[in-house]
Order: C-alpha cells, then structure tokens, then sequence
C-alpha cells in the first residue's frame, strides 16, 4: 500500500511537469517580448496548476498514508 501511496505521489508530480514548461515557456516569452497579458496570464496558469497537481498527489499520499497507520 506504501508503494501505491508513493506512486500517486509521483504521478501528481509527473502531472505538473507540462504546467512547469508553460510557466518556463511564459517566463521566456515575456523576456523577450515584453509583459503582454497572454504570457502572464499563462505563466500565473501555469504556475498554479503545477502546484496544485503536486499538491494533489500528496493529499492522495497522505490519506493512503493514514489509512495504513
């Protein structure tokens, strides 16, 4: 069950992985063309939605966690 917990972990992690190239996208885009409303908008999407999947995957990890102890 640990396994599975961990597995959920990282899955949450591997889900936030295309959010943080968007938000490295945006931060590239707004560098060289200057603060536009898209890049910002996209790099603050992209920037929340990283961290909520990883925040997902370790509310999974913790009550999988509870439910073994």
């Amino acid at each position: 069950m640990k396994l599975v917990a961990s597995a959920l972990f990282w899955v949450g992690v591997a889900l936030a992985l295309p959010f943080v190239l968007l938000f490295g996208a945006s931060i590239m885009r707004m560098t060289t063309e200057g603060f536009q409303s898209q890049y910002v908008n996209s790099a603050f999407l992209g920037l929340f939605c990283a961290a909520f999947s990883v925040a997902v995957g370790y509310m999974l990890r913790q009550m999988l966690m509870e439910r073994i102890d």
